[in-house]
């Protein structure tokens, strides 16, 4: 939410996809609200979110929080990217997956699923 950068998003998309994932692209500036009904309508097993701005990085905290809220967090994994985001800060915010790259994410995702 509150950014409008795809690049880094849209390669993820197309790798994942590439790997043979569905994936649903939300598009940018998309709400916690809108990640919550997202997982439950497409009965998600991943919630990817990336943030390019520090500014907006606090938002996929805010997505956390949502699904937790929503009591659906247990059943969804969460990767967190983006150029501003870290180990250090996924594990603050309680994401299941930090990836440096998408390829990272996709190789910590498939050692998980």
């Amino acid at each position: 939410q509150g950014d409008q950068h795809d690049i880094g998003k849209n390669l993820a998309v197309m790798i994942f996809k590439g790997a043979g994932y569905r994936v649903k692209d939300l598009g940018t500036d998309v709400s916690p609200e809108e990640v919550v009904e997202a997982v439950k309508e497409f009965d998600a097993d991943v919630v990817g979110l990336s943030a390019l701005l520090t500014t907006t990085m606090e938002v996929q905290r805010d997505v956390i929080e949502a699904l937790e809220a929503d009591g659906v967090r247990d059943e969804v994994l969460v990767a967190v990217g983006g150029a501003p985001v870290t180990q250090e800060y996924a594990e603050d915010i309680g994401a299941d997956v930090y990836g440096a790259s998408p390829f990272e994410a996709l190789n910590k995702l498939e050692n998980i699923l």
